[in-house]
Parts: C-alpha cells; sequence; structure tokens
C-alpha cells in the first residue's frame, strides 16, 4: 500500500494514527519512546536497561539490580517523536513565505530552475520519508526480589511511517515537458495504534559459564486490542505522456496514459462503539543478558513476536485503472486522475499481520568499575536494531546507537547522550538529563533532535520525552 488515499475512511484511519494522543491525554508510556533513560541515550537499550525500562526491549533485565528498588511505579511518562525529509525550517523560509518588495510587503516568490532544484532535495534517494510515534501508557509498576523480576504495564502505541515518491513534488513545480513522465510507485503509508497490556518477567538464572556470569533470560507476553491499522499490499503507479514528433522537429504532449494498481488493508474501532476493537492478538518479547569478563554487559532480545487479526471494520482499498486522457488540463480528466489516484474502498473480510518485529543486540560497560582513577559513574551503551518487516512503524532498515550516561553528583543528576545512525531517521543526536531525589523520586527528560537547538534551519526530527517514578 503505497498512497494516501483521500477518502472518508482512510482518513479517519490517519487522524487516529496520528492523534491518538487527543482521545488519551491521561496515558503515555510503553516501550523505547517513553523513557527519558533510553532516549537520552541514543536508544542503545537492550543491554543497560534496567526496571520499567525493560519493559518491551529486553525484558531479561528485570531480574537485574535497579538501583536497589524493590518497587518501581511510573507516573504519567510521554514521549512522542515525529521527523520528515518533506519540509525543513530553510526551505519554508527560503520558498514559502514570500519576499520583500522594497516597501515592506511580502509578496510571491518566483522560483528559479536552481530553487527547485534545492526544493527537491528534500528527496533522499528519491523518497521522502516520515515517520510519527506515540508512547503513552496510564501506569506502569515493576517488582524485583531476590533473582525474579516482574512488571505489567498497560500502554498505548501507535506508529505510522509515509514514504512519498519525489514526483509528487516534481510534477507541480517541473511541469509537464514534452516526454517527462511520473513514477509513483514508491509511495507507501504503514502504521497501527494498539493498546497493549504488558506482563514481563525476568529470572537470574544459576549458572555461571567460562568468563560468563549474571545470566537472566526474561520473557514478556502482551494481550493486544488494535485501534487502527493501515497497510500497503504493493502500488504502481505511473503517469506517461504520448509524445507528438512536430513538423518542425520539435516534440510536444499528445494524450496522457495513466495507469494505476494498488492494494491497501484499512481497520478502525467503530466510532459508534469506540470500546470494541478493531482486531485482537498476542505478544511476545524475549530476552537474554549476560556479563562478560566480568566487565561487559552483553544482551540479545527479540520484541514483537506474534500477529494481530483484524475483523472488525476492515476495508481494502483497491486502485485498478489504466487512462487515455487527451487533454489533463481538462476538468473532467483532472477528476478522473483525481479518482484512480484515490481508488476505491470497499469491505473486506478479516485479515491479520504480523507485528513489528526486531532483533536487538547490544553491549554495555560501567567505565568507573573498569578504571577505578574514574571518580563518578560513567556508563557507555552501543546497540544495533534490525526490523524483521515493515508492519506498523517498523523498517527493515537497520539501526545503530552508542549512547553515554555520566553521573557526577553520586545519582542526583545523571548526564546523558547519544547518536543514532540509519534507520529512518538516518541521524539522531539525543540528550537528557536527570532530577533524582534521595533515590525515591526521579524526574527524567530527554529529546532525540538536539540538533534543533545546534542547527534549527535544518533540522528534520522533533522528540520529547518527560518521565516521573517513585521507588520503594
Amino acid at each position: 500500500m503505497k498512497k494516501i488515499q483521500i477518502n472518508c475512511f482512510v482518513a479517519t484511519v490517519v487522524i487516529l494514527l496520528a492523534f491518538d494522543v487527543v482521545f488519551t491525554t491521561t496515558l503515555f508510556a510503553g516501550g523505547d519512546k517513553y523513557s527519558p533513560r533510553l532516549v537520552g541515550m541514543g536508544r542503545a537499550f537492550t543491554a543497560f536497561s534496567r526496571g520499567l525500562d525493560a519493559v518491551g526491549v529486553n525484558p531479561a533485565n528485570l531480574a537485574l539490580n535497579d538501583r536497589d528498588a524493590t518497587v518501581t511505579i511510573n507516573i504519567v511518562p510521554i514521549g512522542f517523536s515525529i521527523g520528515s525529509d518533506m519540509i525543513n525550517l530553510q526551505i519554508y523560509n527560503d520558498f514559502f513565505t514570500g519576499v520583500d518588495d522594497g516597501a515592506g510587503n511580502r509578496v510571491p516568490k518566483f522560483l528559479t530552475d536552481e530553487d527547485k532544484d534545492k526544493i527537491l532535495e528534500l528527496f533522499p534517494s528519491g523518497i521522502a520519508n516520515t515517520q510519527l510515534r506515540l508512547e503513552t501508557a496510564p501506569i506502569g509498576v515493576s517488582l524485583q526480589f531476590g533473582d525474579f523480576g516482574l512488571a505489567i504495564v498497560p500502554s498505548v502505541q501507535t506508529a505510522l511511517n509515509l514514504d512519498l515518491d519525489k514526483a509528487y513534488l516534481e510534477f507541480p513545480l517541473r511541469g509537464y515537458p514534452a516526454g517527462k513522465s511520473y513514477n509513483f510507485d514508491n509511495t507507501a503509508i504503514n502504521g497501527q495504534s494498539v493498546f497493549e497490556v504488558n506482563f514481563s518477567v525476568g529470572y537470574l538464572l544459576p549458572l555461571e559459564l567460562p568468563f560468563t556470569s549474571d545470566i537472566a533470560v526474561g520473557i514478556g507476553v502482551k494481550y493486544l486490542n488494535g485501534l487502527a491499522f493501515i497497510a500497503t499490499d504493493h502500488y504502481n503507479a505511473s503517469i506517461v505522456p504520448e509524445v507528438i514528433n512536430n513538423p518542425d522537429g520539435s516534440q510536444s504532449n499528445g494524450a496522457t496514459v495513466a495507469n494505476f494498481d494498488f492494494l491497501q488493508w484499512a481497520a478502525v474501532v467503530d466510532e459508534k462503539n469506540p470500546t470494541q476493537p478493531a482486531g485482537t492478538g498476542l505478544g511476545f518479547d524475549v530476552g537474554v543478558s549476560m556479563r562478560l569478563l566480568e566487565d561487559i554487559q552483553f544482551a540479545v532480545s527479540v520484541t514483537d513476536i506474534g500477529k494481530i487479526s483484524w475483523d472488525k471494520n476492515t476495508k481494502a482499498i483497491i486502485g485498478n485503472a489504466s487512462l487515455r486522457l487527451e487533454s489533463v488540463g481538462d476538468t473532467a480528466n483532472q477528476n478522473k486522475l483525481k479518482e484512480a489516484f484515490k481508488g476505491k474502498t470497499v469491505d473486506t473480510t478479516g485479515f491479520e499481520f504480523a507485528l513489528p518485529t526486531a532483533v536487538n543486540v547490544g553491549a554495555a560497560i560501567q567505565m568507573d568499575d573498569m578504571f577505578d582513577v574514574i571518580p563518578f559513574r560513567w556508563l557507555v551503551a552501543v546497540d544495533g536494531h534490525f526490523g524483521l518487516n515493515e508492519i506498523g512503524g517498523n523498517t527493515k532498515l537497520p539501526q545503530f546507537s552508542i549512547g553515554t550516561e555520566l553521573d557526577p553528583l553520586a545519582g542526583w543528576l545523571p548526564l546523558r547522550t547519544g547518536i543514532t545512525i540509519g534507520g529512518r531517521e538516518r541521524f539522531a543526536w539525543s540528550a537528557g538529563f536527570g532530577l533524582h531525589f534521595a533515590n525515591t523520586f526521579d524526574l527524567d527528560f530527554a529529546t532525540q533532535s538536539i540538533a534543533l537547538l545546534t542547527n534549527p534551519e535544518t533540522f528534520r526530527t522533533g522528540s520529547f520525552t518527560m518521565g516521573m517514578r517513585l521507588r520503594f
């Protein structure tokens, strides 16, 4: 499914995905986006996450010491991230605010070919990526006793990926010169909004191997209620003019041939019965964590194993058209082209899609344990994340992270930063800090877009994460 269809049903799906926070204003948490510690360290979470931070990312770490806390409770944490290639502040200021006419008035700017080239540079490799993440939860509780740790977290998680082909912007900018064709095959929209209840448990095995200690295993079980879903099965579309060779040797456009072949699946909760989910499913997280050579914490996890069956208010958006238009300037032909892009929405039987499964591999080193000369706590972590599908905001593009946490004031003011490379974001520089009071109350903040402060003209990602936590 590779195109946003302009119809009421799909608009409802997209609005619910994009603005789920409006309907759950008292909720927020659930995975790697809600934790300021994980976000502040560039999401290098697989080995260093502890307590509630481990839920949804590596349940094995629940068995490991979380600052000596027996009970930990989240208090309305908030996580939000949005990024897009489609626009940045510099492009907006240069080309979409007009120019001064010399008398203090703003007048339209007429774009040169160089201006158009600069705007089209927003589409790296011919595709502009947009992604939105929201994670929400009313509360989360973790317990640790002996070699066991467990947690339960109800949450709402929303993710949306939109890919638009360069042709969508090139067509209005370049027009329709003789022989110029446009291909829209790279367009896609994939997203879902899901309410889940995650029960996770970790256990520290009574086992030691050569050069290995503190071996922990964990599993998380998720009961899932689907709120909204949209996915691209396939999308192929093109607009090709027939070329006329004129007697004077020049060329002009004749009739336009437009072909469309696409299929999208969608589902959304019924607005008349919002308590009934559009889909249900079961998911699992599994993980293992261990200490190598006394100083290196190594961990592997596989998250979101399973599927959701969408069986309520399900729709298929089908595009299957081949048009030959004598003039694309004619209003009637423009309407035909619009309808072809829009496709036909029909009721369909239920369908199943996998969860956004991913493999996470990471290592962490407590530098002050390795080097006694360091007078404060200093943690360094590295991660690799590998999505196995493109469902529900997931991506097969590998992502690598490195993050660090400095604690110069013995736990009162931890400072964090990290870098993420790859994935849909391509590059993100994170930063965050915490205010921890008597190891009982934590207040933490983070952003994955510190570049917004250092280079506001060209930033493409904005994020904010905030969390409060009680410890006993």
